[in-house]
């Protein structure tokens, strides 16, 4: 019977520890797409993602507000549109919009020396799609 008990502990201690070390690394995933957002993204988007940042004015059309994303998709935070949009997967509206294409450009003002090739690194996008996600209202 104490055996039991005590295996029975070890597991539920176990799945606590990978439960808050997953936390962890989403904390930190937030964080880092929260530095990322802030070099790349808030210039037109504004600082906390409500669109009409500072760059965007003489675009002629506002940034659109990154914060209810999920309200205007039913609920849904839209992971793989938002994905494929930036990445340039998706074909725009407007061509010529202002909204750069950053599997092709990169993330220039994260690695302004063009670390890893100027190339987006997945786990910088994924951070900045985790941050995006928990900023949803």
């Amino acid at each position: 019977m104490t055996f039991r008990l005590l295996l029975s502990l070890s597991i539920c201690a176990g799945g606590l520890t990978a439960c808050n070390e997953a936390s962890d690394d989403k904390s930190r995933s937030v964080d880092r797409g929260q530095f990322v957002y802030a070099k790349e993204c808030a210039a037109c988007h504004g600082a906390v993602g409500e669109g009409a940042g500072s760059a965007s004015l003489g675009l002629g059309v506002a940034a659109p507000d990154l914060t209810g994303l999920r309200q205007r998709n039913d609920g849904q935070f839209p992971r793989e549109f938002v994905r494929r949009f930036v990445m340039g997967v998706l074909e725009k509206d407007d061509p010529d919009a202002a909204m750069p294409d950053f599997a092709r450009v990169g993330l220039r003002h994260v690695y302004p020396e063009g670390g890893a090739d100027g190339e987006v690194l997945e786990t910088d996008f994924e951070a900045l799609l985790d941050y995006l996600e928990a900023i949803q209202r």
